[in-house]
């Protein structure tokens, strides 16, 4: 039960690591980044372990709760009301949806543009993805594309019964499931190819967490877990394509760039 709750709870952490995207972008490199993560996880903490001790001392019906759950996602807000009254609910759900409307959305855009840039400028998605926008500065296809796909898919769940539902669970599962890749990745890289010989920070660690994760996905929802398994099986055969064809992913700043890649970036 608790693993489950993860899974959905997750969801209340995410954003954090759209910040890595903005890496090339960001004054004081790397080391800068991750303290900037680490620092908005830990103040993300913060507030959604406040916020959820708080609400639960507050819920009208707490043993209803657990035994039927919340079809409806107004718990919080019946909270907010047993508390202060409809003023008050009403508030907490106009602040909710402008806080995910707006600035949810425009980190989200933001991080997934600047991976498809990256992506298509290493010649591992199409080169139109790689177009910067000489007037803005920004990948401007890359964004127009993110924006379109989140616009439909998102008007698409909410047409659908329990669709948001689906789609935050399909979101959750999807992070977890990159975060254990990238637990992996953190030995692969350091233990094997850079042969660092911290075994605390890049084996014990890494080891623990995708435990953790592990145990998490095994429980959350079946449908999530077919789909979001049947899109990493896809990476997995797009992966091994580009192996395939001579164009195997290279890390911006850990490998340089072939000529070819620089004249693969267009400017508009």
């Amino acid at each position: 039960m608790v693993a489950g709750a993860v899974s959905v709870a997750v969801l209340s952490f995410l954003g954090f690591d759209g910040i890595s995207m903005l890496a090339e972008e960001a004054k004081g490199g790397a080391r800068q980044i991750g303290r900037a993560m680490a620092a908005v996880l830990l103040l993300a903490g913060v507030l959604f372990i406040g916020q959820t001790w708080l609400a639960a001392m507050l819920v009208p019906n707490p043993s209803g709760l657990l035994v039927d759950g919340d079809p409806n996602g107004t718990a919080f807000y019946d909270a907010a009301q047993a508390a202060g009254g409809s003023w008050l609910a009403t508030l907490c759900a106009v602040a909710t949806a402008v806080a995910w409307g707006l600035p949810n959305s425009m980190v989200a855009q933001v991080a997934t543009s600047r991976l498809l840039y990256a992506m298509a400028r290493d010649r591992q998605l199409p080169a139109f993805l790689a177009k910067v926008s000489i007037r803005w500065n920004v990948p401007i296809n890359a964004t127009l594309l993110t924006g379109a796909v989140s616009l439909a898919l998102g008007l698409y769940m909410a047409a659908r019964a329990e669709g948001i539902t689906l789609l935050s669970s399909l979101i959750n599962f999807g992070a977890m499931v990159a975060f254990l890749v990238l637990h992996v990745s953190v030995v692969v890289h350091h233990l094997i190819r850079s042969r660092s010989g911290n075994w605390w920070a890049h084996l014990v660690m890494p080891a623990v967490g995708f435990a953790i994760l592990a145990y998490v996905v095994v429980n959350a929802n079946i449908a999530a877990q077919r789909l979001g398994l049947a899109w990493l099986a896809l990476g997995v055969i797009v992966l091994a394509g580009l192996y395939l064809s001579g164009r195997r992913p290279v890390l911006s700043g850990l490998a340089p760039v072939q000529p070819q890649q620089r004249r693969d970036v267009e400017r508009v």
